[in-house]
């Protein structure tokens, strides 16, 4: 289980999950990612990982793409570290990120 909370400030937007980030939680978030993104235009976007747990494959190719489009991810832990290191250093070695904000 994942619980997603969306905190909207004016200039940023705060996702802050806590659990599992697997299977049908992922499409969730994707859907609330997509839905902010219609209507945050110039947003600075935060995911904060603090509390989760465990991420499958597909979590992680989303928080890729999140990351890919301007997203910050913030991780506490030994294995979340490792997970948001390991997409920023694919990232990194695929070319330059452009930021891009909701």
């Amino acid at each position: 289980m994942c619980r997603i909370q969306i905190q909207r400030g004016s200039g940023s937007t705060s996702f802050t999950l806590e659990g599992v980030l697997v299977g049908p939680w992922v499409r969730e978030l994707d859907r609330c990612w997509r839905e902010e993104a219609s209507r945050g235009a110039g947003k600075t976007v935060v995911v904060n990982l603090t509390s989760v747990s465990f991420v499958d494959a597909g979590g992680r190719e989303l928080l890729g793409r999140m990351r890919s489009q301007g997203a910050k991810l913030e991780a506490k832990g030994c294995l979340m570290k490792s997970i948001v290191q390991e997409i920023e250093a694919r990232q990194s070695v695929g070319g330059e990120q452009s930021e891009v904000k909701l």
